[in-house]
């Protein structure tokens, strides 16, 4: 199935941010970011022919793409993905620019990345396909070659162990 150039704009369109932000948290530099956003769309774009619908959503192939090039991204660099990087993420998210609002959001993030440090690398990336990606439990499971009840069970767990780590830490 191909694309014509409009349908591929209006998908641009509908997955941009989401898609980017997801990349932004796994990579530490905007530039790196843009250039695997851009990266997995023009993949997307010149190899539409081999997307089936039959077998998932746009989305979820889309992500698959951006999460290889990710992976393909460090490992050519030879360095371990730094992940979650919440402050330009949460500028995206919300737009928000009063300095006490950012002040509150920086607080928040620290104390957010503290507690996603004693998750495993698994449990992160899930976590952030399904809060920065908004995937669903079935999209992650596909992109992951998971049982989709294995997502949740994972996902159930991990918010566990943050709510757990920001008790301990006092979070408001």
């Amino acid at each position: 199935m191909g694309f014509t150039p409009l349908d591929f704009g209006a998908l641009f369109d509908a997955h941009y941010t989401r898609l980017y932000a997801y990349i932004r948290s796994q990579v530490t530099e905007h530039e790196t970011a843009e250039d695997l956003t851009a990266a997995a769309f023009e993949r997307a774009f010149s190899h539409a022919d081999k997307y089936d619908p039959l077998k998932g959503a746009f989305a979820t192939w889309l992500f698959r793409i951006a999460r290889n090039l990710v992976l393909n991204h460090y490992t050519a660099n030879s360095r371990k993905p730094v992940l979650f990087q919440l402050d330009e993420v949460a500028e995206i998210s919300t737009g928000e620019t009063l300095p006490e609002q950012q002040l509150v959001h920086q607080e928040q993030n620290r104390a957010l990345l503290e507690a996603m440090a004693a998750l495993s690398e698994r449990d992160q990336e899930i976590v952030y396909l399904r809060f920065f990606g908004h995937l669903t439990n079935r999209n992650i499971a596909e992109i992951l070659d998971l049982n989709e009840k294995t997502v949740s069970v994972i996902i159930f767990r991990a918010l566990q162990k943050l709510k757990v780590q920001l008790e301990l830490q006092d979070f408001p």
